[in-house]
């Protein structure tokens, strides 16, 4: 399933993981060290960017930030999107940042 998103211009990687940050399923083109260390990140970044998301929508009182459906952190080479428990890593130049997080947003919906 994830496999499919490899075809999406830029993506390099991708993976799905647990609560605990162990990989569930993964593809693409880096080491399983790396994929690891991908897993880890996305799920410590999705911690923060959902306790950041509370705040922001208590001092907003806007609605609709809750819960985040996803994030992307920029490189200047490489760029990291995530939603729900997938992540990608892709390369900037080659990326179609919508297309890659709609798919993100589908097969997390799967």
């Amino acid at each position: 399933m994830l496999r499919r998103l490899l075809v999406l211009d830029g993506v390099v990687a991708v993976c799905r993981y647990q609560d605990d940050g162990t990989i569930i399923d993964s593809a693409g083109l880096i080491s399983e060290e790396m994929l690891s260390k991908l897993a880890q990140f996305a799920l410590w970044y999705r911690r923060m960017i959902s306790g950041n998301c509370d705040v922001f929508s208590l001092f907003s009182q806007m609605n609709g930030w809750t819960p985040a459906r996803g994030w992307v952190v920029r490189g200047a080479q490489m760029s990291v999107l995530s939603v729900a428990n997938i992540v990608a890593m892709v390369e900037n130049k080659d990326a179609a940042f919508n297309t890659i997080l709609t798919a993100l947003d589908e097969a997390a919906r799967d």
